[in-house]
């Protein structure tokens, strides 16, 4: 860059003080600070569902001598293969972070979770101010953003901070394609940039795969002044992102390779057949927040019945619309329109993975939430327009639309408060959901109840009598009274299904193998361990059965191997102290201690 001499210097206007930057930047800190406020009601939630094992007990978050592993491994790598899908390094690394500035200290978890929120709000403005040129719609519209309640699932449970993560690189790389020309810009720095920041953000989620699609639409129209070829223009356009894409599948891949996937729960039909209805489900979350919930019950389809004509045809009008809107050159539209609609393509996916109660969440709409508002922004540039007396009406509405979001958003992060709390809020949304009740049971047998435990038990065994989760979860607390007998009998019900992946096969073996030390049979609960450890020696508290059982069968050394085992896989202080205590005992009983 040319450097300018003392004279134009000298001419140059002086950057303004801080008293014009704090005029300038008002509606930007307005809707920050709606957004701090509206939810700082999270900062007394405690940690909820995955929370525990994701942050409290995962020992790769709490050091830093974990980071190569962090690196180089799946997410939940120091655990079971049951969560194999996922590659999320910066993520991890973000709770790495936050566990060294704040430790395991709920309220800090969820100020980090706020403050990615507020980043993401103002980004949000950024936005709308770049696409509607109005400071008035981009603070509405970043206003609705800020204050939504559909956010409350990304914000206030501190697991879900990686949608957080992804959307702010995501906004990031979009704002880079916005940004306004120089004289010497010929597109490319920014379009470099732009897909280096796309990469980034596939290792905090990688379903912002999809998101491609619009940032080279947004290159290509960005190479518009220039005069290059239609080939030439769609290289520069497409190359570096296609080549960000590339490498980040590449080394996804090699981390991954030995990884296997993850339980299939539904064939591709339904989810081709159960899309449509699953696409109008969000969007009906998003322009009519109430009923929230951690999960939810959606029905699946097999075959094109109603239930697959009707959200299609209406999903299919909602897009000539906004089509038609976008044609005529209404940027803010079109990219709106992207943002909700290209985000919800892998959240359709999920349906193919996760069962009935676990397949829609509201945290999938976080980025969504952000094409709505830009789309109310847009809606609110054109009321700008109107006589005055249609302004002061569609501003009275706004306000009192902000009012009561914002109320329904403060409220409804209560029901983070704990797992009891978030469980009986899907149980209270979604009566036949089975899972929550399961999860209800787990609770009530660590407390110490077990009639209210087996209730819950037994409630979500007559709803979902075939969901192999819910027969493990009866089966574990009926060991858990030592009622092993039934246990026993679940359990190998259970191991004669063939429809299982390895690692339900695993757990399988693993929880009758327990139950079978508990009646006093070691050596088929050993030959049940001894097919878990060939399956996968790696199994979370495999090890620690197999201490077990040594012990049980008076070979106190291999119990002691075992339990150091157990501790080095998974960093479970009990298995520490086992080890410990045994270490002891063979010391005592040695020659030489004597």
């Amino acid at each position: 860059m040319k450097k300018r001499s003392k004279p134009e210097r000298l001419a140059s206007p002086s950057p303004p003080g801080w008293a014009a930057r704090m005029r300038e930047s008002r509606v930007a800190l307005a809707v920050c600070g709606l957004a701090l406020v509206v939810y700082s009601r999270s900062l007394f939630c405690g940690f909820v569902r995955d929370d525990v094992p994701q942050i409290v007990n995962n020992p790769q978050v709490q050091s830093w001598q974990y980071l190569p592993q962090i690196l180089t491994s799946r997410l939940w790598s120091h655990m079971a293969v049951s969560q194999a899908l996922f590659y999320r390094p910066l993520f991890s690394l973000w709770m790495l972070i936050v566990n060294t500035l704040g430790g395991l200290a709920p309220w800090f978890w969820h100020l980090s979770s706020i403050v990615l929120h507020v980043v993401c709000t103002y980004l949000v403005y950024r936005l709308c101010k770049r696409l509607l040129g109005s400071e008035g719609s981009a603070g509405l519209a970043a206003a609705l953003f800020a204050v939504h309640p559909i956010h409350v699932d990304a914000v206030s449970w501190v697991s879900a901070s990686c949608e957080i993560l992804f959307s702010i690189m995501a906004l990031c790389a979009v704002l880079v394609l916005l940004r306004p020309r120089e004289g010497d810009d010929h597109g490319r720095v920014p379009i470099f940039l732009s897909a280096s920041l796309y990469f980034v953000s596939l290792f905090a989620k990688e379903t912002g795969a999809a998101l491609i699609v619009l940032l080279i639409a947004m290159a290509w129209a960005r190479l518009e002044s220039r005069s290059l070829s239609w080939s030439k223009r769609l290289f520069e356009a497409t190359v570096p992102y296609l080549g960000a894409a590339a490498i980040y599948v590449f080394i996804r891949r090699a981390v991954m390779h030995s990884t296997p996937a993850g339980t299939t729960e539904h064939t591709w039909r339904e989810v081709f057949f159960t899309s449509p209805s699953i696409i109008l489900f969000y969007l009906r979350k998003l322009v009519l927040p109430i009923g929230l919930s951690g999960g939810y019950v959606n029905p699946t389809y097999s075959a094109p019945t109603i239930g697959f004509w009707l959200p299609l045809v209406g999903i299919l009008l909602l897009l000539l619309a906004l089509l038609w809107q976008a044609l005529r050159g209404n940027r803010a539209v079109a990219i709106g329109s992207a943002l909700i609609l290209l985000p919800l393509l892998p959240a359709l996916a999920t349906i193919r993975f996760y069962p009935q109660g676990d397949m829609t969440h509201d945290r999938y709409l976080y980025l969504p939430s952000v094409g709505l508002c830009l789309l109310a922004g847009a809606l609110a540039q054109k009321m700008l327009q109107a006589p005055k007396g249609v302004r002061i009406i569609a501003a009275s509405m706004a306000g009192l639309v902000l009012v009561a979001l914002s109320a329904i958003t403060f409220a409804q992060q209560r029901y983070y408060d704990n797992d009891l709390a978030f469980l009986q809020r899907e149980i209270e949304v979604n009566p036949a959901n089975a899972f929550p009740y399961a999860l209800l049971g787990n609770i009530y047998m660590d407390q110490g109840d077990s009639d209210l435990a087996f209730k819950n038990f037994r409630t979500a065994a007559a709803l979902a009598p075939d969901d192999p989760r819910i027969s493990l979860f009866l089966a574990r607390g009926l060991a858990g009274i030592k009622n092993y007998g039934e246990a026993e009998t679940i359990l190998k019900g259970l191991l004669w299904r063939k429809d299982f992946d390895a690692g339900r096969q695993n757990r399988i073996r693993l929880s009758l193998a327990n139950v079978e030390i508990g009646l006093g049979k070691l050596d088929e609960a050993q030959s049940l361990l001894q097919q878990a450890e060939q399956a996968d020696p790696h199994f979370p508290e495999l090890h620690w059965a197999l201490g077990v059982l040594y012990q049980k069968q008076g070979q106190l050394a291999l119990a002691q191997a075992e339990f150091e085992k157990e501790y080095r896989l998974t960093g479970d202080p009990a298995a520490q102290r086992e080890s410990n205590i045994l270490s002891r005992r063979i010391y005592s009983t040695t020659p030489q201690s004597r």
